[in-house]
């Protein structure tokens, strides 16, 4: 790919605030560099080029991050080590990562993450962390920092944003910066995604006026704002900036709240009907924790006489679940479920259709498309029902395995943005 030039007014997307500095600048001029580096390990291929700007783009604004203390890198980090006992997914640290200064694993990590999103979404497949091409650049990447550590400038700018001076005790003076975190900070390029499917799907309705439509797409932007979840642990915004911001922040109580209030709470009802569903099924299955039907007038029937609370005597199961092997689970969080897909995957010596060999190649897939309930998915892991799940790795399979046994709480997190709650 030819190089192109990467720009200060480029740089600003990523940014609370419209003027350029020489900070600005020189930041820029690192993204232009991290650019060069993809070309000459030839990672650039993977990308379109504006895809391939903002990988620089987002990288280096992690420096910027780390260099002027701003905290966001530092709150995923901390809360990754505080959920699963370590700092990241995938890459072992040692006792030379400090949490407050750059180091290569973060540097692996977050260039996985951004290959994911403007790869491997796009192509539909599942990056491997170990991909070489990966690996060589983010190693120059780390070098430059490391090279640049000692003389790069903080962003005046950008702390300000984050000091105790700023207040944030209101929805008028809070919401902005949920609007920049959530849509332009450099950790989540989903998030426009995510708008603009909302908004293509609302113009694509073609039944309103041009009035209510803009009204709904504004209503959209802030409503997603509040309570849509990130790929990094699935956590909203708000519940970000309540980590990023310190407890003696005078408006943190505040923030707080917000965030308390972006995650949806299910209706006492409909918590008390699950568990009555997950008792009855339970009853009926002698402790199996799935049921088999190869047929679904098999699974028709057994709703019909075994469960007649979920499926009257009128009951007939969704045309398109017609000709497939299906399964019937239970959990306490979401009662009686259905499972429709790559039945086949599932290593339950009860399973009649389990493929060993396809298994072994797809049964990734699991944590990364929803097949099932979250939790679910963690009683087969628990059972060994995905002990199959692996991805690439070019130094042996084992470690192909532990990529995804080792971190498929954090996988179900990024890809199916939900996890179990205790």
């Amino acid at each position: 790919m030819k190089n192109i030039k990467i720009y200060p007014k480029d740089w600003m997307t990523l940014h609370p605030y419209k003027q350029s500095t020489p900070v600005d600048a020189y930041y820029a001029g690192l993204a232009n560099r991290i650019h060069e580096m993809m070309v000459r390990t030839e990672l650039i291929n993977s990308f379109e080029p504006d895809d391939a700007k903002q990988i620089c783009l987002r990288m280096a604004a992690y420096f910027e991050d780390v260099i002027s203390g701003l905290g966001i890198w530092r709150a995923f980090i901390t809360k990754h080590q505080q959920l699963f006992g370590k700092y990241l997914p995938f890459y072992t640290t040692d006792d030379h990562y400090y949490d407050d200064e750059v180091n290569y694993e973060d540097v692996r990590f977050l260039l996985w993450h951004f290959t994911q999103f403007y790869h491997g979404l796009k192509k539909g497949t599942f990056v491997s962390p170990d991909n070489p091409a990966n690996e060589s650049t983010s190693l120059l990447i780390y070098n430059m920092f490391c090279d640049e550590w000692t003389t790069a400038p903080d962003n005046p700018r950008m702390k300000a944003f984050f000091e105790q001076e700023a207040r944030y005790g209101d929805q008028e003076h809070y919401e902005p910066l949920l609007f920049w975190f959530h849509y332009h900070s450099y950790l989540f390029p989903d998030a426009n995604m995510e708008l603009t499917e909302y908004t293509q799907a609302l113009w694509r309705e073609n039944n309103r006026t041009q009035e209510q439509l803009n009204e709904m797409i504004m209503d959209t932007h802030q409503k997603l704002a509040y309570v849509g979840k990130t790929p990094l642990l699935a956590l909203t915004s708000p519940q970000w900036l309540a980590l990023i911001f310190p407890e003696s922040h005078p408006d943190y109580a505040f923030i707080r709240e917000v965030a308390e209030q972006s995650q949806a709470v299910l209706p006492q009802e409909l918590i008390d009907r699950n568990k009555q569903e997950y008792e009855q099924f339970t009853t009926i299955a002698n402790g199996q924790p799935i049921l088999y039907f190869p047929k679904a007038d098999e699974l028709e029937s057994f709703l019909k006489e075994k469960m007649p609370d979920i499926a009257g005597p009128d009951y007939h199961l969704p045309t398109n679940l017609r000709g497939r092997r299906l399964a019937l689970y239970a959990t306490p969080e979401e009662g009686a479920q259905i499972m429709s897909s790559d039945l086949d995957l599932i290593k339950d010596p009860a399973n009649p259709s389990y493929n060993a060999e396809r298994a072994a190649k797809q049964a990734l897939s699991f944590f990364i498309v929803k097949h099932c309930s979250v939790y679910m998915l963690k009683e087969m892991v628990e059972r060994g029902f995905l002990a199959d799940a692996q991805t690439k790795s070019l130094a042996n399979e084992e470690r192909g395995k532990a990529i995804i046994q080792d971190n498929w709480q954090f996988l179900t997190r990024y890809f199916q943005k939900e996890y179990p709650k205790e």
